[in-house]
C-alpha cells in the first residue's frame, strides 16, 4: 500500500510540475530583470482602448491568440522617447495589410498625425518613427491604433486594437544612469523601475537574443491588469477589457515560447 501511494503521489507531483513549467520558466530564467512599476499617478485614457478581436473570423480562424497591443489598457503608458517603438502581436494567419495610425489630442479631440500600411507577419510586430523625420512632443498624449484589414469590402470585419501613450521629460537621474550603461538588459531595468513601459519594452525587443526579458515584462503587465480588474469599484466594461488583455498577454507569451 505504501509503495502504491508513493507512485500515485509521484504521478500527481510530476503532473503539477509540468503544468507549472511556464511559470517556473519566467521566474527562474529572468531573475536578473527588474520589476516593472507603473507610473505613480498615471493618466487615464480619454478614448476606449483594448481590442475588438475577441471574436474569431477569417483573419484568425480558430487561433487562440488575437491581435493585441503590447501596452497597458488601464492607464496611459509613458515614454521618454520622441521616437518610441510601438509593438503589437499578430496571430498566426495569412499575410494581410495592416494599418498603423497615430492620433494626438488637440483641444481634447484626437487628430490624425500618421497613417501607414504594411504587411502583417505572425508574432510580435513593431513600428517606430526612426529615420522618418517625425518626433513626438514632450507633454503630449497620443492614441495609437493598429488594424488588421481582414476584408477590404467589409471594414467592419477589421480587427482593431488601440492604446495610449504619453511623452514625458526624462528625469535627470535616469538620464545619467542611462549614459553610464550600454547594456540593453540594464537599460530595460532602469526604464521598468521608473514606470516607462514603452522604453523598457523597446530595449527588450532590441535584444532578440534574450526573449525572456520580453516575456517577463509582458507577464508583469498581465498580472497588473488582472489585479486592477479584480478591484472593487472597477467599471464593468473596463473590468472586461482588463481581463481580456491579461489573458491575451499570457497567451502571447505561450505562443512565442513555442517558436523558440
Amino acid at each position: 500500500m505504501s509503495k502504491y501511494f508513493c507512485l500515485i503521489h509521484q504521478f500527481l507531483t510530476n503532473k503539477l510540475l509540468l503544468s507549472c513549467t511556464f511559470i517556473l520558466y519566467l521566474t527562474l530564467t529572468t531573475t536578473a530583470i527588474a520589476t516593472y512599476k507603473p507610473p505613480a499617478n498615471p493618466s487615464s485614457p480619454r478614448t476606449p482602448t483594448g481590442s475588438n478581436s475577441s471574436r474569431t473570423n477569417e483573419c484568425t480562424g480558430n487561433e487562440k491568440t488575437s491581435l493585441t497591443a503590447l501596452a497597458p489598457v488601464d492607464y496611459i503608458g509613458q515614454t521618454v522617447s520622441l521616437q518610441p517603438i510601438f509593438a503589437w502581436f499578430v496571430p498566426n494567419s495569412p499575410s494581410r495589410d495592416i494599418e498603423f495610425r497615430l492620433y494626438e489630442y488637440v483641444n481634447g479631440k484626437p487628430q490624425q498625425v500618421v497613417k501607414t500600411i504594411m504587411q502583417s507577419s505572425p508574432g510580435i510586430m513593431t513600428y517606430s518613427f526612426a529615420n522618418k523625420q517625425i518626433n513626438l512632443a514632450v507633454g503630449q498624449k497620443y492614441v495609437w491604433q493598429v488594424a488588421l484589414l481582414c476584408n477590404p469590402n467589409h471594414p467592419s470585419e477589421d480587427l482593431i486594437v488601440r492604446a495610449n501613450i504619453e511623452v514625458v521629460a526624462i528625469p535627470p537621474k535616469l538620464k545619467n544612469q542611462l549614459l553610464q550603461t550600454k547594456e540593453l538588459g540594464k537599460r530595460s531595468d532602469l526604464y521598468a523601475e521608473q514606470g516607462f513601459w514603452y522604453d523598457a519594452l523597446a530595449e527588450t525587443l532590441n535584444n532578440s537574443a534574450n526573449k525572456a526579458s520580453t516575456f517577463k515584462l509582458l507577464a508583469e503587465l498581465s498580472q497588473l491588469e488582472k489585479q486592477e480588474a479584480s478591484r472593487k469599484g472597477t467599471d464593468p466594461n473596463l473590468k472586461q477589457d482588463l481581463e481580456q488583455q491579461a489573458l491575451r498577454l499570457q497567451e502571447i507569451i505561450a505562443a512565442e515560447q513555442e517558436l523558440k
